[in-house]
């Protein structure tokens, strides 16, 4: 199969950039900014949406019906999604879904303060910003390569990753601060502004590049595209094991993080303290995971690095099962946090690198739709694994699956050459 050309040559012996030198691009600041401040308001709104649906309906089966209801769009229509950012200037697509969202979350916030608490109408409101999510997420992965140069792509993605997940770690319990001290709307409200943050970043943003179709070029239908999208995936042989390996892993690996409480009080018998030590835990590692590879090189040969930090995460999971004090379980979770984070990375900037700039939105787009219907199958296994076996198996499977389903990565020879610069120009 042929795959895509290999990046140019002319960067491959350039020392790795400070990462503080990737944020003196404006636009990618700007982006940074928008983004993580999104993430701590999107984690504001969870936690309020969670809180007054459990509380007004008392009802598992109403929370369980929001998470299927934010997994629903990726999964309905995700690849469409796809071949929308790949066919429309991606800046105000991004522009766009940062508006709905935020006018979503504020007539939310009204609603629930004029009128009270609506299932129906939450659950609506929910997808329709899911729905938006599905486009904007893809979106920004697929806008990156216009944003900065090819050796601090890496660098970059960290930077968005880590920022991300530090900034819904903050802002969890300020969603529940929030509920408690001034009520549901403010929470709803807080977090209708940080999209509104996000958009006017992105509306000071300048993405180089005129959009993939040329005017006045012939232009397939949609669903032509989305079927043209498909296609390119299936030629890139390295790329399709990744990809289809990724989504396996997100399977197994859904159940650490889902039952992570679980394993807190039911094995390491800490409660609560301990859980939210674990979370914390669990947040460093992914945080500063993010930032290493740039740090560490792994750009220059990506598909090697992945059977490395994918599936040794996965025996970090499986020690955790052993784990028999919190110290030692901090201490693993810290490390497999990061090993995962370094492997998204790794993968994410690898493939900004090797597929050219009009099927990115369509494989960013596809690759989500996948794993996302792999994280709830995941963590409905797991719970029956926990139910009748313990936390301790259910862990000892996540890790040896992460394991296994990884290898592939490393028995075929294209996943190892994958997005490798060459030596020498």
């Amino acid at each position: 199969m042929t795959e895509p050309p290999l990046p140019s040559p002319a960067s491959a012996h350039e020392p790795a950039p400070a990462v503080p030198s990737v944020l003196r691009n404006r636009n990618f600041s700007r982006l940074w900014v928008g983004t993580v401040t999104a993430a701590g308001g999107t984690a504001v709104g969870s936690i309020v949406l969670t809180w007054i649906i459990y509380s007004t309906t008392h009802s598992a089966l109403a929370v369980s019906l929001l998470g299927i209801v934010q997994f629903l769009p990726t999964l309905s229509f995700g690849v469409v999604a796809g071949a929308l950012i790949d066919r429309l200037d991606r800046r105000r697509l991004m522009l766009t879904c940062d508006l709905g969202r935020c006018v979503c979350f504020g007539v939310l916030a009204l609603y629930v303060l004029v009128v009270g608490v609506n299932l129906a109408v939450l659950l609506g409101g929910v997808f329709v910003v899911a729905t938006f999510s599905t486009v904007f997420r893809p979106a920004t992965n697929a806008a990156l390569p216009r944003i900065l140069p090819r050796a601090q792509l890496t660098d970059g993605n960290g930077l968005l990753q880590g920022g991300s997940t530090v900034a819904q770690f903050v802002g969890s319990p300020v969603g529940g601060v929030l509920v408690l001290a001034v009520g549901a709307s403010v929470g709803l409200l807080v977090n209708a502004l940080t999209f509104a943050v996000s958009a006017s970043m992105i509306f000071l943003m300048v993405i180089p590049g005129a959009p993939p179709a040329a005017a006045g070029a012939p232009r397939r239908s949609l669903w032509g595209e989305v079927r043209d999208g498909l296609r390119f995936v299936r030629t890139q042989r390295a790329l399709l094991i990744i990809t289809f390996t990724s989504m396996a892993a997100n399977f197994f690996l859904s159940i650490w993080g889902a039952f992570e409480v679980v394993y807190a009080g039911a094995h390491l018998h800490q409660g609560a303290t301990g859980f939210s030590i674990l979370v914390a835990a669990t947040t460093a590692g992914f945080a500063v995971g993010a930032i290493l590879p740039g740090r560490l090189g792994f750009d220059r040969a990506p598909g090697r690095w992945l059977l490395p930090t994918w599936g040794v995460g996965g025996l970090f999971v499986v020690a955790l099962a052993a784990a028999s004090s919190l110290g030692v379980a901090v201490a693993l979770t810290v490390a497999g946090g990061a090993l995962l984070s370094m492997g998204n990375t790794t993968w994410l900037s690898g493939v900004q690198r090797t597929i050219p700039d009009e099927y990115l939105g369509r494989y960013f787009a596809t690759d989500e739709a996948g794993s996302f219907a792999m994280i709830p199958a995941g963590i409905a296994v797991g719970g029956l694994l926990v139910f009748e076996y313990g936390i301790v198996w259910a862990y000892v499977v996540a890790g040896v699956g992460a394991l296994l389903v990884n290898l592939p990565l490393f028995l075929f020879p294209v996943v190892r050459e994958w997005g490798r610069r060459p030596a020498a120009a």
